[in-house]
């Protein structure tokens, strides 16, 4: 049996961040940051779509916000920054699911921001902090 053939490089999965809005069975909504291989992450919400269904017995109504291919050397440390940056709105729960733990309780626009400034090479030095809306400008890091 050969694992791979003489003097051909292996080729890697392309690597990609999305952001998912999920609004969960009880009606709360929560923001999933992560990463999925491939084309598109449509087969991940649909693991995560299938694993809700199991905990509760209905669906979520899930739309991925963003989903863009980034360097596979880059992926994890891009979902790093982002759950570290939101790491104070977490979302707890004691009815676990496959995902839960990168889903955040934040505002979508926020969690774009976020996400577009860390693909261009930003690097937040602060944890994220909920704004009241009259103060709310432009997110920066």
């Amino acid at each position: 049996m050969a694992f791979m053939k003489v003097g051909v490089a292996p080729v890697a999965k392309k690597q990609r961040l999305y952001i998912m809005s999920i609004e969960l069975p009880s009606g709360m909504c929560v923001v999933k940051i992560g990463k999925a291989s491939g084309e598109s992450s449509k087969e991940r919400m649909l693991q995560v779509n299938g694993s809700i269904f199991d905990k509760f017995r209905c669906t979520a109504k899930i739309s991925i916000k963003r989903d863009r291919e980034v360097p596979a050397d880059k992926v994890f440390e891009y979902e790093t920054i982002l759950h570290r940056f939101f790491a104070d709105y977490k979302y707890e729960t004691k009815h676990a699911w496959d995902g839960v733990t990168e889903t955040f309780v934040v505002d979508m626009s926020d969690v774009v921001t976020a996400y577009e400034l860390v693909i261009a090479g930003e690097v937040p030095d602060f944890t994220y902090v909920v704004q009241e809306s009259e103060d709310k400008d432009e997110l920066s890091f």
